[in-house]
């Protein structure tokens, strides 16, 4: 009897330890296969989440492209970026007047002085105020002007969306695109009592810039269209790249002086919010703003209206609230009576 105990026991023993090594051997197969499966579902999703950003970059590329001319984009045109402040102030991408060629491109201008695009120190815009747009005679009340460049976009009604729900007047700085869509769009802007600025019909330096002719009829084009669409006959303007840019390879002094013989006013802008730049978010761009604009009595304020500018459309409730709560200051849109902010021209 304990001989056949022993022996049940033995097998049983034995049975464990086979069913063991069996689990065992089918947990092993069984994360052979898994820990592979699972490594290749995280490269297929990886490298979706990379050709998203690749097709993205590839689509505003095209933007670039179609807007702004593929021989700056080819020829690597990026003169005065921004620069951050100094390392240790925790002031980021400071609002200064300066943007990449990619959208407004400027020599930093200073509340005492400007500078045009050889470094050399300029006269004012005209009489009674500073080329930053101070007035010389300050009535204490400070005025903040909203201003957006590049639209219609998918973006502006969004735009003015927020606008409306602040009782906010903006100015619009825009660029010619056809189709009903735009058509309603610019008519929009119009009647709910924004201003309408012109920003060049193409908004295609190579083309643009090209000559004083090429200048004026893309002036002519964009002033009819506008219109035409709207009725409204727009006196303000705002050179792609600025006043200062770098591009032209007309005298900005002779573009100045058409659209003064055409009875224009043009603005450049005295807070840049930087919001052109890849990766920026919200929160960057407000603080850019609200640095710049308790720097001036008179304080413009650039803006982009685009469709991969999201950013904005985030940062402009903040950017309203912000400015609203400041004591003795309005928005305003631009007006005849408004003193434009001209950085002058660069030196050809």
């Amino acid at each position: 009897m304990a001989t056949n105990t022993e022996g049940q026991r033995s097998g049983v023993d034995r049975s464990r330890r086979i069913r063991f090594l069996r689990r065992l051997i089918l947990f092993s197969i069984a994360a052979s296969c898994l820990i592979p499966t699972c490594i290749c579902i995280f490269l297929v999703i990886r490298n979706g989440h990379t050709m998203r950003l690749l097709n993205k970059a590839k689509e505003e590329l095209s933007w670039y492209e179609e807007h702004y001319g593929e021989e700056l984009l080819a020829d690597g045109e990026n003169d005065n970026p921004i620069e951050a402040e100094e390392k240790g102030t925790g002031v980021v991408w400071e609002s200064i007047q300066g943007e990449t060629l990619d959208s407004e491109e400027v020599k930093p201008v200073e509340e005492a002085e400007v500078t045009g695009g050889t470094g050399e120190k300029v006269e004012a815009a005209s009489e009674g105020q500073s080329a930053t747009g101070e007035p010389e005679e300050w009535d204490g009340v400070r005025r903040v002007y909203i201003t957006f460049d590049d639209g219609p976009s998918t973006s502006t009604n969004t735009i003015l969306d927020i606008l409306d729900s602040y009782g906010v007047k903006a100015t619009f700085f825009v660029t010619g695109k056809e189709g009903s869509e735009y058509a309603d769009i610019y008519r929009r802007i119009a009647e709910s009592g924004h201003t309408i600025g012109m920003h060049s019909y193409s908004h295609k330096y190579s083309e643009l810039y090209e000559s004083l002719g090429s200048f004026s009829a893309d002036f002519n084009k964009l002033q009819t269209y506008l219109y035409e669409t709207t009725g409204v006959w727009s006196k303000f303007y705002r050179f792609p790249g600025g006043s200062s840019n770098t591009a032209s390879k007309v005298p900005m002094e002779q573009l100045i002086d058409y659209l003064n013989h055409e009875n224009i006013t043009y603005f450049d802008w005295n807070v840049a919010s930087s919001d052109d730049r890849a990766g920026i978010n919200k929160d960057i761009i407000v603080a850019n703003v609200m640095t710049g604009v308790p720097k001036f009595h008179e304080a413009i304020i650039l803006l982009h209206d685009a469709q991969d500018k999201q950013a904005t459309v985030e940062a402009l409730p903040e950017i309203i609230e912000q400015i609203q709560a400041m004591d003795n200051t309005v928005i305003v849109p631009i007006t005849e009576d408004t003193l434009p902010v001209q950085h002058i021209s660069n030196s050809q």
